[in-house]
């Protein structure tokens, strides 16, 4: 009964997302990968597929965090407003499995995104440069891993704030999270800075993830020439990424549950 409730829910938010014409957004990408390739500069075949591989990989990267990100934001909020939730959790659906089948369901859209751009982007580089460039799924994997990071945020933020202000309230996240490594380990070690602020800037750097960590995309557009991506790299992120997700989704569930309804 609970795995049936469970793949319902699930499978009601990818209904919703392709109602929503997400792949329209797939389109797009295909078709924008298509109008780089005049623009890339007369040089040699090995300087073009990097930068191809480059703008490929960045146009993914915004693609998947625009999708984990904006449907988060709405895919419980919606049901509240339109009341489905209520219906919902009056069967025997404890809250815990509504929320992370919520969960589940965006992070399946966006997987299917991922896999759906990562046939279009190999198929293009062979076909433009009669290469075959498997190798970049490691930079979709980490995309994968950042999209859930930053989904399970806004769904946390989501269970008492609106869409927009949950997809606000992510950017700051991501921001602060993509800047942590240089500007905050500075700012806890300045002596001229207030003592509290130096405080709370060690404090938000134990606390929050690196997300530049994740960030491999130069190195696979550049085929891992000057760092190659060993199984033990991907290890370390999947576990960071996991462990934040984690947290995220735990607190996210304990907001929900204590929520009225």
């Amino acid at each position: 009964m609970r795995a049936d409730a469970f793949s319902s829910l699930a499978l009601g938010v990818v209904r919703d997302a392709l109602h929503r014409k997400v792949f329209y957004v797939l389109l797009a990408l295909a078709l924008a990968m298509f109008m780089m390739v005049p623009a890339l500069p007369s040089s040699g075949v090995g300087v073009q597929l990097d930068l191809l591989r480059d703008g490929f990989l960045g146009l993914i990267s915004l693609m998947s965090f625009l999708l984990a990100v904006i449907l988060s934001s709405g895919v419980i909020y919606r049901d509240l407003e339109r009341r489905t939730a209520y219906f919902v959790l009056s069967k025997p659906v404890s809250r815990r499995l509504y929320y992370l089948a919520k969960f589940t369901g965006v992070m399946v859209i966006v997987a299917l995104a991922l896999a759906f751009s990562y046939l279009v982007g190999i198929l293009f580089i062979y076909v433009k440069f009669g290469v075959f460039n498997p190798g970049i799924w490691k930079a979709l994997f980490t995309i994968f891993l950042e999209s859930a990071l930053l989904a399970s945020f806004t769904l946390l933020l989501s269970v008492h704030a609106s869409p927009v202000v949950s997809c606000f309230g992510t950017l700051l996240f991501y921001v602060v999270c993509n800047i942590k490594g240089e500007y905050l380990s500075r700012a806890m070690s300045d002596a001229s800075l207030n003592p509290l602020l130096r405080v709370l800037s060690g404090i938000a750097y134990y606390i929050l993830p690196n997300l530049g960590s994740l960030n491999v995309n130069e190195t696979v557009a550049h085929g891992e020439r000057s760092f190659p991506l060993e199984a033990a790299d991907l290890l370390a992120m999947l576990l960071m990424a996991a462990a934040f997700t984690s947290i995220s989704l735990a607190v996210g569930v304990w907001l929900f549950r204590r929520r009225e309804i």
